[in-house]
């Protein structure tokens, strides 16, 4: 999509001779739940100063160390669609801005609201073109970015309620380096993945774009394994999915007098923590260790297929929408995990 400039020009922002940043940010139904619908895209120029490193006890909702802390002022802000035909139009050279410092609203009155990610471009805007292309990367830097608060520091009254105005609101962010993908020609879900020491259940976890959904309808032979390999996901994901609950034992069990957890996953060959994950009053084994005996009459909810059995025949499952096959677009981006420095601390155990 080419957005073309406002036949009014808005006044300029103090700062905005010194933007050095142009950020795209992604506005969800529910603030915060990044897994939530995108129902809109906000991009906006900023000026920002680096400040430090992330280190591990800072880490926190999109924070992860190794990112680095910025904090600025935005200049002139638009809102563009949810969907783009384009995956650059953030970046055209010709945006047609609505905001002067300010975070344009939604039609419903909303706004861009922190925590908030996206992407963000550190380079020089000469090198912008129309329609958007990505820049050539030499004098630039293309990564992903939270933005942790708009306007902190100004409250009501004080020098703030007056430096604001002048200079745009204040915004405090991260920006994540090494954490989005260029796709190339031929590029898959899965090449990425393997290109990227990560999973395409990762990917499509920070791609709301590649995370749909579709329906199919078993087969004689199908099991939840041979399903997951083939659709690139794993058992757990398609038995977490609210319309596969048919994949749960509709009448459970019935404890009886005696009856543990561990005694109960021994019964239908599953394990302590598959029970704990589908009956949440037994999620904490330290009130609810393996051992301890189970209310008398307790129903309990169990997966009624085993990920190797044969799943009936004509049921409907959901499964991804986009395979590990699916050729994605190139030129196009993808968000990438942090990438582990360490290997992860043994969990905890099941008692």
């Amino acid at each position: 999509m080419t957005v073309t400039p406002t036949p009014a020009a808005l006044p300029m922002s103090v700062l905005q001779p010194y933007a050095n940043a142009r950020l795209l940010l992604y506005i969800h139904q529910l603030p915060g739940r990044f897994d939530s619908a995108r129902i809109g895209r906000m991009v906006c120029e900023a000026f920002l100063k680096r400040g430090r490193m992330v280190g591990e006890s800072a880490s926190g909702l999109g924070i992860d160390s190794g990112d680095f802390t910025y904090g600025g002022y935005i200049c002139r802000s638009a809102l563009l669609t949810p969907q783009p035909s384009n995956p650059w139009d953030w970046l055209s050279a010709e945006v047609a801005w609505s905001e002067t410092g300010y975070r344009p609203p939604l039609a419903d009155g909303r706004f861009c609201e922190a925590p908030a990610q996206g992407a963000i471009w550190l380079g020089s805007f000469a090198q912008l073109q129309s329609p958007g292309l990505l820049p050539p990367m030499g004098r630039g830097q293309l990564t992903g970015l939270t933005v942790t608060e708009f306007a902190g520091p100004f409250g009501a009254g004080g020098i703030g309620s007056l430096a604001q105005p002048l200079l745009g609101e204040r915004l405090e962010l991260v920006i994540k380096p090494n954490r989005i993908a260029i796709v190339q020609a031929g590029d898959t879900l899965l090449s990425v993945a393997e290109r990227y020491g990560t999973t395409v259940d990762t990917l499509r976890s920070l791609n709301s774009d590649i995370s749909s959904t579709t329906g199919i309808t078993t087969a004689a032979g199908d099991t939840l394994n041979d399903l997951a390999a083939l659709h690139g996901t794993t058992v757990s994901w398609l038995r977490d999915q609210p319309a596969n609950s048919w994949l749960l034992r509709p009448e459970g069990h019935t404890v009886i007098e005696g009856e543990t957890l561990t005694t109960v996953a021994q019964l239908y060959g599953t394990t302590r923590s598959t029970l704990r994950k589908l009956n949440r009053t037994y999620a904490d084994y330290r009130e609810w260790p393996g051992d301890a005996p189970l209310p008398l009459g307790e129903v309990l909810n169990l997966f009624a297929i085993r990920p190797a059995s044969p799943l009936p025949g004509g049921e409907a499952l959901v499964v991804p929408l986009y395979w590990p096959s699916t050729a994605l677009v190139p030129g196009s981006w993808l968000f990438l995990p942090r990438r582990r420095v360490a290997a992860s601390a043994p969990p905890e155990p099941d008692l």
